[in-house]
């Protein structure tokens, strides 16, 4: 019985120990935050376009401001006034980007059906903290994320193909759980690609 405990206790230490998920990876230096939509309209050269202003409850830079405009590619797949006052998950640190004039600071992370006709955006539990850093579950991260991530080392698309909801609808990196400290973070597509 000691036995066993033991081997499933040193199993679950190296199925989420840093060495094992996050050494050899690059997840820790992408920021994954909670954030919330206090506004939004549609792109006036693009109907497939949203322009969100996302709070992340933090201090605003001349590089940086809060909240930040954040261009998404929403519009086919859910009315615009769903998303107002609706908390999401942001991948905080890419580097800004121009899509159709309108300058991106940051992406909304979703998840969508295998034909890509439907598409929804993760949750963050009820309760969570605007600008809290989102975790993976029973993992330390080896550090602070990267301030920006620098496009040409390609952090973000080394990470994009292990991001996933699973059978339950957790998002998850390799399998592990994203989480906030109120709980996991979820999709209504289960077992699907979140990008």
């Amino acid at each position: 019985m000691l036995r066993t405990s033991l081997l499933a206790t040193t199993t679950a230490k190296r199925l989420f120990s840093t060495q094992s998920i996050v050494a050899e990876d690059v997840i820790h230096k992408v920021d994954f935050r909670v954030g919330k939509i206090v506004h939004i309209e549609q792109h006036a050269e693009a109907n497939h376009l949203f322009i969100e202003q996302v709070d992340l409850n933090t201090e605003a830079t001349e590089t940086m401001p809060n909240p930040r405009t954040i261009v998404s590619g929403l519009a086919p797949f859910m009315p615009m006034e769903s998303l107002l006052n609706k908390s999401v998950i942001v991948v905080s640190n890419l580097k800004p980007s121009k899509f159709r004039g309108v300058l991106s600071q940051g992406m909304l992370l979703a998840c969508s059906s295998i034909d890509n006709k439907t598409v929804q955006l993760l949750s963050p539990p009820e309760d969570s903290v605007i600008g809290e850093r989102v975790q993976l579950e029973g993992v330390e991260w080896l550090g602070q994320p990267d301030t920006v991530l620098k496009p040409k080392q390609k952090i973000f698309e080394q990470v994009i193909p292990f991001l996933k909801t699973n059978e339950d609808g957790v998002a998850t990196y390799k399998g592990i759980p994203f989480i906030t400290s109120k709980g996991p973070i979820t999709g209504a597509i289960k077992s699907a690609q979140i990008s």
